[in-house]
């Protein structure tokens, strides 16, 4: 468990110095939560109220119209912030789901503990900027490959960003993250093999 907390704060502190005091209290206000996979962070229509900092695995975040059909909308491994951003902004419930596409591990707060850092030291205030532009860029750039990008283009970028975790993702998933049918998927996968 030590390693496990460790391997996050030496992520954050290359993000912004954090004193060993401000640590200490936010592990005291943090848990360890083990994902099965396939299990859910958060589901579309509840309420929210964490953010959850993925120490292991593997995450989609997802759509689900109101018949059923699934669109993902992001992928998130190891080190990524997850959340319902908005969701918690607005103080509404989730629009989308997160589950887990293997065992995975979290570091979760809640979101209201996280602003009350924002008091006790610059770094929380800086950290959580920083993770508002992570997302912002994240998303410009998802907006940008679906609106100008060919299927093809659109999966060479999933390739280079995803490779390692390929085998845990099913090819249904990713098609549906690209925009495509699984067939569609099928071909470009042909075409460039």
């Amino acid at each position: 468990m030590d390693q496990l907390w460790e391997s996050i704060y030496a992520r954050l502190q290359r993000v912004t110095p954090i004193p060993d005091e401000e640590w200490a209290f936010f592990k005291g206000i943090s848990a360890y939560r083990a994902m099965t996979k396939n299990s859910h962070f958060i589901r579309a229509g509840e309420p929210v109220d964490s953010i959850g900092i993925c120490v292991s695995g593997l995450f989609r975040f997802y759509y689900t119209t109101p018949d059923g059909n699934e669109f993902n909308k992001s992928f998130c491994t190891k080190h990524d912030f997850i959340a319902s951003y908005s969701s918690l902004l607005l103080s509404s419930p989730s629009f989308f789901s997160i589950q887990a596409l293997m065992d995975s591990e979290l570091i979760v707060f809640r979101y209201t503990d996280f602003q009350s850092l924002y008091s006790r030291h610059a770094c929380w205030e800086r950290l959580g900027r920083l993770f508002i532009e992570q997302l912002f860029v994240k998303k410009e750039i998802r907006e940008r490959e679906l609106l100008l990008l060919s299927a093809e283009e659109r999966y060479l970028r999933f390739l280079e960003q995803y490779e390692h975790l390929m085998r845990n993702i099913p090819q249904y998933h990713i098609a549906s993250y690209l925009g495509i049918t699984p067939v569609a998927l099928s071909r470009i996968r042909k075409k460039l093999t």
